[in-house]
C-alpha cells in the first residue's frame, strides 16, 4: 500500500512539473542589435515584455553592439544549434545549414511580414535574411509647403517637374539639395527612377540620371543657388519648412523636429508615367532569420514564428526599423513595406568611374 501511495505521489509531482513547464512556455535565444545606444533599444525591450506576457514564452536576450565579440558569440551559438532568432547583417558566413531561407518561410507561413530582396542574395544563391533595417534614399516632402501653394504630392516624374516649375515660379525652393556637395544621393535616386531596376548602375541608368537631373535643373527645381549652397544649409532649409522637398537618406528622418512630423512624408523618387516598380536606392543594414535548429524543433519554431511576426508587424516594425512617429513614420513604413527590393548605390555599382562621372554631370549642368 505504501509503495502504491509513493508511486502515485511521484506521478503527481511529475504531472505538476510537466504542467509548470508547459505553463512556462518556450525559451528562445535571440540576437539583435537593439541594445546600448541603439535608438530602438527601449522599444525592443517593451515589445519583448509584451510578447512574453501574451504568449507565455521567454526570450533569453543576447542583444548588443554588432562588434567582433557579439558576432563570435552569435556565430558559435547558431552553429551549435543554441540560437533561435537572429537579426544580423549579410556576409557572416552562415549558410542554409544554419539559417532557414526566406523562400522556406514564405512557403509555409502567412502574414509574417517576411519579404524577399534579391539584394540580400548570398554567395551560394540563397536569400537567408528578410530585410529589417534599410539604409534607403528617397524624396522627403513638406506637405504643408505644397498645400500653401495649392499643390499636391507628385506621383510621377512628369508631375514632379510640374510641381517644381510651379514652386520656382512662386519663389519657393522646390528641392533643397546642394548639387556640388553630396550630389550622389540625387544621382542615385534619379538613376533608379529613370530606368528599370535591373539596369541600375549600367550606362542606361547613368544617362537617365543625367537627363533627369538636367530636366529638373531646367525648371529651377534646385533653387537659384544650387551650385554654391552647402548640404548643411539646404538640409536646414528643408527642415525649417522653407523648401518643399529634399532628396536624402534615412538619417534625415531622425532630424525632423517632432512638431513637424505630421507635415513631412517620404516617398520613393517619382518615376516616369508607366514605370511602376517599387525599388529603393540604398542598402539593407540588417535582416532577420530563424535558425535551422529552431525550425526543426516544433515548439521552438512555433514560438519563433510568433516572435518574428511581432517584430515585423505594425507599430513594432515602425519603432524598430523606422524609429520616428507621426505621418512621417507612417509614410516610411508604407514606403518600405511596398518596396520590392533595394538597388544599392551608384558608387558601389561603378566604383572606379563614379567620381569622374559625377563631376562631368555637375560640370555640364553648371555650364547650361
Amino acid at each position: 500500500m505504501r509503495k502504491r501511495i509513493v508511486f502515485v505521489c511521484v506521478l503527481l509531482v511529475m504531472t505538476l512539473c510537466a504542467a509548470c513547464a508547459l505553463g512556462a512556455g518556450v525559451t528562445l535565444r535571440v540576437f539583435t542589435p537593439f541594445a546600448d545606444m541603439d535608438a530602438a533599444a527601449q522599444s525592443y525591450m517593451d515589445m519583448i515584455t509584451a510578447w512574453e506576457e501574451e504568449t507565455g514564452n521567454v526570450v533569453e536576450d543576447y542583444s548588443g553592439l554588432m562588434d567582433d565579440a557579439w558576432m563570435e558569440t552569435m556565430l558559435s551559438m547558431v552553429r551549435a544549434g543554441a540560437a533561435d532568432v537572429v537579426v544580423l547583417p549579410m556576409g557572416t558566413g552562415l549558410s542554409q545549414e544554419e539559417l532557414v531561407t526566406v523562400d522556406e518561410l514564405l512557403a509555409v507561413t502567412d502574414n509574417l511580414g517576411v519579404r524577399r530582396f534579391d539584394a540580400l542574395t548570398e554567395e551560394d544563391g540563397s536569400v537567408l535574411l528578410s530585410p529589417l533595417r534599410v539604409n534607403w534614399e528617397a524624396l522627403y516632402v513638406n506637405t504643408d509647403v505644397l498645400e500653401a501653394s495649392g499643390l499636391s504630392v507628385p506621383g510621377t516624374y512628369e508631375e514632379l517637374l510640374a510641381v517644381c516649375s510651379a514652386l520656382a515660379g512662386k519663389g519657393v525652393t522646390p528641392i533643397a539639395n546642394a548639387l556640388c556637395e553630396w550630389a550622389e544621393i540625387v544621382l542615385d535616386c534619379a538613376a533608379l527612377a529613370s530606368t528599370p531596376a535591373e539596369q541600375f548602375g549600367t550606362q542606361a541608368s547613368l544617362d537617365g540620371a543625367r537627363q533627369m537631373v538636367a530636366a529638373l535643373c531646367a525648371v529651377g527645381a534646385f533653387g537659384k543657388d544650387a551650385f554654391n549652397a552647402t548640404d548643411a544649409d539646404t538640409a536646414a532649409a528643408f527642415l525649417a519648412g522653407e523648401a518643399a522637398m529634399r532628396i536624402d537618406g534615412a538619417a534625415l528622418a531622425q532630424e525632423v523636429p517632432g512638431e513637424r512630423r505630421d507635415s513631412v512624408i517620404v516617398i520613393p523618387m517619382p518615376r516616369p508615367a508607366g514605370q511602376t516598380q517599387q525599388v529603393l536606392a540604398g542598402t539593407v543594414s540588417c535582416g532577420i532569420a530563424i535558425t535551422r535548429a529552431c525550425w526543426q524543433d516544433d515548439a521552438r519554431c512555433d514560438a519563433a514564428v510568433t516572435l518574428v511576426r511581432a517584430l515585423l508587424g505594425g507599430e513594432n516594425y515602425r519603432s524598430l526599423a523606422v524609429g520616428v512617429d507621426g505621418k512621417l513614420g507612417e509614410s516610411i513604413v508604407t514606403m518600405l513595406s511596398g518596396a520590392t527590393g533595394c538597388a544599392g548605390i551608384l558608387y558601389d555599382a561603378v566604383e572606379t568611374d563614379f567620381d569622374a562621372w559625377q563631376e562631368s554631370v555637375i560640370s555640364s549642368l553648371m555650364t547650361k
